[in-house]
């Protein structure tokens, strides 16, 4: 798939620097801009970096002086998040790996979904592919993985009020409550935009699904501290609700 030149430009730099200060197996993108559903305004530019070994140290050092260098020039490059993973233990959903997300380096996973992603749609900007050692995930893997972020990870996110206040909890919730009903019910991945479209089928007003679809067009959007507090309570009952159904 052809990238918008700017990216295109920027991610070959990116792939330069890090074989300037790692060694390098391969580098690949997923995501909204394997999908054709990238928004310059709002999406980020997921990467996955496998490395030998891991980065640690001085390496990690010159890795964090990277990120910010490539951050400053703003818009889409200030949304750079990379998962470097050691060669070798890719296929290992449990393992805590560095990551690079929004503007320091933290720990996450090689999850399931991520897997699927890269099989679905990815693509080398450096290496091989497929990336090594990357299992070949069936759906019902996939669907065993939402299910149990479904029982876990959003009834704990449910269960905390004030952060459903925030646009992007209020976005990032509903979206992946549709993307994941099209995965357990019809074996899909499906992209933000297309789950966009669905969320009057889980109750979502029109009015509020419009306010989610503008934002991610990179709109500004202005909700009074009364409108706020209405949507976070809607929100959570529609999260509730959707749930409870795609669970029973």
């Amino acid at each position: 798939m052809d990238l918008p030149p700017d990216v295109s430009g920027h991610l070959s730099e990116f792939r330069d620097g890090l074989l300037a200060v790692t060694e390098l197996r391969g580098l690949y993108l997923y995501g909204s801009l394997t999908t054709g559903d990238f928004s310059p305004a709002r999406s980020d530019i997921d990467l996955l970096a496998v490395t030998r070994p891991g980065p640690e140290g001085a390496v990690l050092d010159r890795l964090t002086a990277l990120h910010r260098d490539l951050a400053s020039r703003g818009g889409a490059f200030a949304r750079l998040n990379c998962l470097y993973v050691p060669d070798g233990t890719l296929a290992d959903s449990e393992m805590l790996h560095t990551y690079w997300f929004g503007d320091l380096f933290t720990q996450w996973q090689v999850k399931v979904m991520t897997m699927a992603e890269l099989w679905h749609a990815g693509q080398p900007v450096y290496g091989p592919w497929p990336p090594p050692g990357l299992p070949d995930v069936s759906i019902s893997d996939v669907q065993a993985a939402t299910r149990g972020e479904l029982a876990d990870y959003w009834p704990r996110r449910i269960r905390r009020p004030r952060i459903w206040l925030q646009d992007r909890w209020v976005d990032f919730g509903l979206i992946t409550l549709a993307r994941s009903a099209m995965v357990l019910r019809d074996g899909e991945l499906v992209t933000k935009s297309q789950a966009i479209a669905m969320l009057g089928d889980f109750g979502v007003p029109p009015s509020l699904a419009d306010e989610i679809r503008r934002r991610r067009a990179g709109e500004t959007v202005h909700i009074t501290p009364g409108r706020r507090l209405v949507r976070a309570a809607r929100a959570r009952q529609i999260m509730a609700a959707g749930i409870g159904k795609l669970s029973a």
